[in-house]
């Protein structure tokens, strides 16, 4: 049975609570009343959608297993699956920012004011994914770590093999 890690778990509770506090504090009217949070979210958000698909294009390639049996290449890509699995939800979570921006930007300007709630939806869906994202780049890392890992190791297998001959 896996362990749980309670660093994600502080991570993921505080990755709830903090954009629920901000709505609370008002962070949708904020963002009704002005443009240029809403603009500069955009534009960071359109950035890390793009960014995260072309790691998840890179990182994901079935060229990119280590040589070896099949044995450990089926390892490898299952490790790497269930870690592209949630650089996937991360970037969901991103288009899910963006068409909740669009949404909000339509709502404002057909003065729909019933369905105003939707800039606090933005604002906690903005917060909630920035929040995500501070781990982005050592989820990264740590994928490029471990890969190079295996390869010294698949090396270093070799290199033993090719001495005992």
């Amino acid at each position: 049975m896996a362990e749980i890690s309670y660093s994600k778990v502080a991570l993921a509770l505080f990755a709830i609570a903090a954009p629920s506090v901000f709505v609370w504090l008002g962070i949708g009217e904020a963002l009704r009343v002005s443009e240029k949070p809403s603009e500069y979210i955009g534009l960071t958000f359109s950035i890390l959608a793009a960014s995260l698909f072309a790691v998840i294009s890179i990182v994901g390639d079935p060229s990119m297993l280590l040589p070896g049996n099949w044995r450990m290449a089926w390892q490898d890509a299952k490790d790497v699956q269930l870690r592209l699995m949630r650089l996937t939800y991360l970037f969901v979570v991103y288009l899910l920012v963006l068409f909740f921006l669009v949404f909000s930007e339509v709502v404002d300007y057909q003065k729909i004011e019933s369905l105003y709630f939707i800039h606090s939806i933005f604002g906690w869906f903005s917060i909630f994914a920035f929040i995500l994202s501070i781990c982005l780049p050592f989820e990264i890392k740590n994928i490029q770590i471990s890969r190079l890992e295996m390869e010294i190791e698949a090396r270093r297998g070799r290199n033993g093999s090719k001495k005992s001959t």
